[in-house]
C-alpha cells in the first residue's frame, strides 16, 4: 500500500521535501494506517512528522481509551503528540451549530493552533469518499458535492484517498498494526453507517469492482468540476469593477457557468457557501434588478448595471500598509513583495495586465490603504492624463454611497494605485523592474 499511497502523493502534489506533517490521529484503523505509512516515508521526504488527537467529550471512558492509546502509540514511535480536548456538545448548544459541524471546526482549529503552517494529514479514504457521494446524492446535491472529498484542500492532505477500507484493514493486518474501534461505527443510528453497511454492499453485489469503477467516475467529475470553476473565475474576472460586478457579462454565461459565478461572489461577500435558493435569487435579479438578502446578512442589489453588495458606508478611513495581508474595513488587500527580477514575477505581471503591480523603488515615503479622500487623483499608466478619483468614479458609475468601500493605496507623493482601477503612472512596472509589490484585493 506504500507504493499507491506514494503515487497519491505525488499525482496530487501534496507533499514537498522538508515539509511538517501533522497526522490527525483518532487511533482507528485508518488513521494508524496513515501515520505509519508516512513514517516510512518520512525519511524519503525529509518530513518532520508530528500527530494531533481531539477529544470530543461524546464517548465518556471510550474516548479517554482512544486519547491513551495514541499517546501510548506516539511515544513508542517517537513522534511528538499534541493532543486537545472540548465539550463539543455544549459547544454546539452554545452556537447554536450541529455537533459533526461543531466538532470539524473545533478539531481544525486545534490543528492550526498546534502546529501553524503544517501540512495537516487525514485519513480519508477511497470509502470515506463513496459513501460521502451516496449522502450526497440522496440530498440532491450538485456536481461539487458529488466530487466528494478532495485529495488537497488548503493545507489539508488525504494520502489514502485512493486506498479502500477493506485495503487498509488488510494493510493493518500484514503490518501488524494496533488500532482501536469507535464503537458509534456500528451503529446503524447513523446515516453515514447505513450507507456503509446497507448501500455499498449491494452497490458490491451489483459490481464486485466498485471501488475501482467509483474511484474512476469521481476522478472524472473532480476534472470536469475543476475546469468549469476555471472557465467561471475567468468570467468573473473579466465582469469585476471596483463596486461589483458587472451584470451583462455574467448573464450571458451558460447557466451552468452563471450559477457557479453566482456562487462565487456569493462566498466572496459573504465567507460562507451559497445555498441553492440563495443562488436562486441571484440570477432572478441578475434580469429583474432589485435587492435579495444571501448567506449571513449579506444583501446584494442589481443596479445601474452593476451587481454589487449594499453597502453600509464605512465613512473615511485609514490604515497603515503591511507586507501580507491588509485587513480592511472593506475587505482584505494582499501584498507580495518580490525581490530581484525572476520569471514568476514577470509571469505574474503578464497575468495581471500590470493593472495591481507597483514598482517598488519608485515609491516616496509610507504606505497607506484608505478611501478616496478630498482632492484625490491619479495619472494612470499609459493614459497620457491626469483625473480626479471621483471624476474616474463618475465615469465608471460608482455609486456614490459605495466609493468610500474601494481602497486606495497611497504614499507620501499621492494615489498610487485604486482597486478596480489600475497603478499610477510614475509607479508602474515594465520589465526593467527589480522590486515590486503585487496587490489582490477580496471584499
Amino acid at each position: 500500500m506504500n507504493h499507491k499511497v506514494k503515487q497519491t502523493i505525488e499525482r496530487h502534489h501534496m507533499l514537498v521535501p522538508g515539509d511538517t506533517v501533522l497526522v490527525a490521529l483518532s487511533g482507528g484503523a485508518d488513521s494508524m494506517a496513515l501515520l505509519t505509512v508516512l513514517y516510512e516515508l518520512k525519511n524519503e521526504y525529509s518530513l518532520s512528522l508530528k500527530a494531533a488527537h481531539f477529544n470530543h467529550g461524546i464517548r465518556g471512558e471510550e474516548a479517554m481509551r482512544d486519547e491513551n492509546f495514541c499517546v501510548e502509540v506516539c511515544r513508542g514511535m517517537g513522534v511528538e503528540l499534541f493532543v486537545g480536548r472540548a465539550d463539543i456538545p455544549a459547544l454546539a448548544q452554545q452556537t447554536g451549530v450541529g455537533v459533526e459541524e461543531c466538532g470539524r471546526r473545533e478539531r481544525y482549529a486545534f490543528f492550526a493552533e498546534v502546529a501553524p503552517g503544517a501540512k495537516v494529514a487525514t485519513a480519508h479514504t477511497l470509502s470515506d469518499c463513496e459513501e460521502t457521494f451516496l449522502f450526497n446524492l440522496a440530498r440532491g446535491s450538485s456536481l461539487r458535492g458529488l466530487t466528494s472529498i478532495p485529495p488537497v484542500r488548503d493545507n489539508i492532505i488525504r494520502p489514502l484517498i485512493d486506498c479502500s477500507r477493506t485495503e487498509i484493514e488488510a494493510y493493518c493486518e500484514q503490518k501488524g498494526i494496533r488500532y482501536v474501534t469507535d464503537s458509534t461505527n456500528l451503529s446503524d443510528e447513523y446515516t453515514r453507517n447505513r450507507i456503509r453497511h446497507k448501500i455499498v454492499p449491494e452497490l458490491k453485489s451489483l459490481n464486485p469492482a466498485f471501488d475501482s469503477a467509483f474511484a474512476r467516475c469521481v476522478e472524472a467529475l473532480r476534472e470536469d468540476e475543476e475546469l468549469l470553476n476555471t472557465l467561471s473565475s475567468a468570467a468573473l474576472e473579466r465582469a469585476a469593477v471596483p463596486q461589483g460586478y458587472l451584470v451583462e457579462p455574467i448573464s450571458v454565461l451558460h447557466s451552468s457557468l452563471r450559477r457557479r459565478a453566482v456562487a462565487q461572489i456569493i462566498f466572496s461577500l459573504s465567507g460562507e457557501r451559497a445555498q441553492a435558493h440563495h443562488i436562486d435569487a441571484v440570477c432572478s435579479i441578475l434580469s429583474s434588478g432589485g435587492d435579495t438578502q444571501v448567506c449571513g446578512g449579506v444583501s446584494l442589489r442589481v443596479a445601474g448595471g452593476v451587481l454589487c453588495k449594499v453597502a453600509v458606508d464605512c465613512g473615511e478611513w485609514s490604515v497603515d500598509a503591511v507586507q501580507g495581508v491588509n485587513k480592511l474595513p472593506v475587505g482584505t488587500v494582499k501584498i507580495t513583495f518580490y525581490c530581484e527580477k525572476s520569471e514568476k514575477m514577470l509571469k505574474n505581471f503578464n497575468n495581471m495586465l500590470l493593472d495591481n503591480a507597483i514598482n517598488y523603488d519608485r515609491i516616496n515615503g509610507k504606505l497607506i490603504f484608505s478611501s478616496i479622500r478630498q482632492g484625490d487623483k491619479i495619472r494612470l499608466r499609459g493614459r497620457g492624463v491626469t483625473k480626479p478619483l471621483r471624476r474616474i468614479f463618475n465615469e465608471m458609475h460608482v455609486q456614490p454611497e459605495l466609493r468610500h468601500s474601494v481602497p486606495v493605496l497611497r504614499d507620501d507623493e499621492g494615489v498610487l494605485w485604486v482597486y478596480g482601477v489600475g497603478v499610477a503612472e510614475r509607479a508602474a512596472v515594465d520589465e526593467s523592474v527589480s522590486n515590486a509589490l503585487v496587490l489582490s484585493f477580496e471584499q
